[in-house]
């Protein structure tokens, strides 16, 4: 028994682990900061979120460790996708018709003391959906076959869904996911002039995202600001001090929170604008009460770890022998990238504010038990790679 335990962390990675625990007790910290004055405000627990967080950590933990050593077989699976794919869909038409809307959107299924966010769990999903079918269709093309369309409607009917909520931050972070796994199936193998093309085609949708910013400034866009939400959060995004008082009031305290913290910080506990002045401060908003408390510098160090871990599962997938494996690794390298600057650019006002949390720190279960869940299984293909017995699981478990 101590004999397999001592091999298996032999093969573990460290350097993924590590710095995903920092993050993970700073989380835990923080969460207590940022929300235990307006608990107790309002004569609640002030460590209940505290305690739920340390929950979904230890949980998430739990998890990772299982998918660290899980045979891969359990999802590379048509079957189990096709399930996943039942699922996920009901989930969110769920979500979007029968729940009640929290800031403008129904992304939440409320199961008793906890609530579920399906269009996080739908980047896991899309991730494994699409490293599947991509190592299939690349399998298809080498012997001189076709593939269906199927897939493509598949992934069309999770966006709309989600789309729907309206979720813009999941849209966009889930689309962004299905991009880049698309590009980096058609490049290995093609010619030089359709890698040209894959680069054309990912700087056109930069631009058609810079572009798709600025439509929100249109004079009878802003003139339905009152009837949409998602819309507020644009005229946000442009005029934060014209509606500090208003729909601007997040941004404004945002900045007056970093502002605060200067470069060394508060003090850990001596945030002023979570006191009631910023909303969501343990949410989408941890960075700024962090900066506020802890300075640059330790929001910084929250920054790099976070970077380090991205970095490390990206070199992870570049140095992978199969298609499977590195396509698997860029999603999950790309839903936390895409991820953290939707965030930090929100927090700082590069971007508007689309409910985007900052992965592994900011409170909520399910964005932690995703991204736990992926971190095993990027793991688990770096464990193999250790151990020189890196297989295709495609090949071996493809129906």
């Amino acid at each position: 028994m101590l004999k397999k335990i001592r091999e298996k962390l032999k093969y573990f990675d460290w350097m993924l682990f590590i710095p995903y625990a920092i993050l993970c007790v700073i989380g835990i910290v923080m969460v207590y900061s940022a929300s235990s004055i307006n608990l107790s405000y309002v004569g609640l627990n002030s460590a209940s979120y505290m305690i739920k967080q340390a929950i979904y950590v230890v949980i998430g933990m739990i998890l990772m460790f299982l998918l660290a050593h899980f045979k891969t077989k359990w999802w590379v699976n048509s079957k189990f996708l096709m399930i996943g794919f039942v699922i996920m869909a009901v989930a969110l038409f769920i979500a979007k018709f029968f729940t009640n809307a929290i800031n403008g959107a129904n992304g939440w299924i409320q199961l008793g003391p906890i609530s579920i966010q399906p269009s996080e769990f739908a980047k896991l999903f899309n991730i494994l959906f699409c490293a599947y079918t991509f190592s299939n269709w690349a399998d298809r093309r080498e012997r001189g076959l076709g593939h269906g369309n199927g897939p493509y409607v598949a992934l069309a009917i999770i966006l709309g869904l989600i789309i729907w909520e309206p979720d813009v931050g999941g849209f966009m972070i889930n689309f962004a996911i299905i991009m880049i796994m698309y590009l980096t199936y058609r490049d290995p193998e093609t010619s030089k002039w359709n890698r040209i093309n894959n680069q054309t085609f990912l700087i056109g949708l930069i631009i058609l995202f810079v572009i798709m910013l600025q439509v929100p400034r249109l004079k009878f866009i802003q003139d339905l600001s009152s009837h949409f939400y998602q819309i507020q959060r644009f005229t946000a995004f442009y005029h934060p001090f014209k509606y500090s008082a208003s729909v601007g009031r997040q941004l404004v305290n945002s900045y007056y929170a970093i502002s605060n913290g200067g470069f060394f910080g508060l003090g850990l506990g001596n945030s002023i604008e979570k006191r009631g002045y910023l909303p969501e401060p343990y949410t989408d908003f941890i960075l700024s009460v962090t900066t506020e408390e802890l300075g640059f510098i330790g929001a910084a160090v929250l920054i790099i770890l976070l970077l380090f871990i991205i970095l490390r599962v990206y070199l992870i997938g570049i140095r992978s022998n199969n298609l499977y494996n590195r396509l698997f690794c860029f999603g999950v390298g790309t839903f936390m990238f895409v991820e953290s600057f939707f965030n930090i650019g929100a927090v700082i006002g590069l971007l508007p504010i689309t409910g985007v949390t900052f992965p592994f720190v900011s409170y909520g279960g399910s964005s932690m038990l995703v991204l736990s869940a992926a971190l095993g299984m990027v793991m688990n293909i770096s464990a193999n790679q250790k151990r020189h017995t890196e297989i295709d699981p495609f090949e071996y478990y493809k129906k």
